[in-house]
C-alpha cells in the first residue's frame, strides 16, 4: 500500500452569486447531510447545486476551508478499507482500475453532503461511496467545500 499515492485538489463549491462573507460559525447547511435524514450519498453535482447559507456577506470576511493536507489526511486514514473492500473485490469480479477519482462535497460540520466516484463499475463505485460517507472531516468555518482525492490501484 506504500505504493499507493494520493492527490487532491480543494475548491469552493455551489453557484454563489453574493461574495463569500462571515457566515456564522453556528449556522450551518440548511439541506440534510448523508449521515442525517439521507438514505443514499447524493452525486458530488447534485450536492454542491444545493443552496447554502452565507451568513453575512457584508463583511468582507474570507471564509476558511480545510487544507489539502488535512483532507488527505482523513481520506487517507480509510485508504486501506476501500482498498481491502472495494478495489481487491473489484479486480477478484475482473474489473480494471489505475486511478480512482472521488469528488466530495464536504459540510462546514464535516460531513460528507454527496461524493461522486469514478472509474469501476456500480458495485465498485457504491463500495466507495459506503465508507466516504462515512468520512467526519474537521469542522470549517466555509459553508461548504468541494476536494478531489484520487488514489492509484496499481
Amino acid at each position: 500500500m506504500e505504493s499507493q499515492r494520493a492527490i487532491l485538489s480543494v475548491m469552493l463549491g455551489g453557484l454563489l452569486t453574493a461574495s463569500i462573507g462571515c457566515a456564522s460559525r453556528g449556522s450551518s447547511a440548511t439541506q440534510p447531510t448523508v449521515g442525517s435524514t439521507q438514505a443514499a450519498i447524493i452525486a458530488y453535482d447534485e450536492a454542491m447545486q444545493q443552496p447554502v447559507s452565507m451568513g453575512d456577506v457584508t463583511k468582507g470576511c474570507p471564509e476558511k476551508q480545510l487544507s489539502d493536507e488535512q483532507v488527505v489526511a482523513e481520506m487517507d486514514r480509510h485508504l486501506d478499507e476501500m482498498y481491502r473492500e472495494c478495489v481487491v473485490r473489484e479486480y477478484k469480479r475482473g474489473g480494471t482500475l489505475d486511478t480512482v477519482t472521488i469528488d466530495i462535497a464536504i459540510l462546514r460540520d464535516g460531513s460528507v453532503q454527496g461524493a461522486t466516484v469514478s472509474p469501476g463499475s456500480r458495485r465498485f463505485r457504491s463500495c466507495i461511496l459506503s465508507v466516504v460517507k462515512d468520512v467526519e472531516f474537521p469542522k470549517f468555518e466555509a459553508p461548504r467545500m468541494g476536494a478531489r482525492y484520487q488514489f492509484h490501484t496499481g
